[in-house]
């Protein structure tokens, strides 16, 4: 790993970590959940699909690491 970070290896690598974690999620939000393909004039339309979207996401990561017990 490199990084211009004057941190402590350990400490760069969790920062890091947690980053591409949130990646993951996203792609996850777009594959998954078709967050790529909004083509909404509205604004508020598209906040509202993404809030949806969002709860649906979240319910199922909640099953996920349910069943994964």
């Amino acid at each position: 790993m490199l990084t211009d970070l004057s941190l402590p290896a350990i400490e760069a690598s969790n920062l890091y970590r947690g980053r591409a974690d949130c990646e993951n999620r996203i792609k996850e939000l777009k594959a998954d959940f078709g967050l790529d393909s909004f083509v909404l004039r509205d604004f508020w339309t598209p906040e509202a699909a993404l809030g949806v979207s969002m709860l649906a996401y979240n319910l199922m990561s909640v099953l996920r690491h349910t069943v994964m017990r």
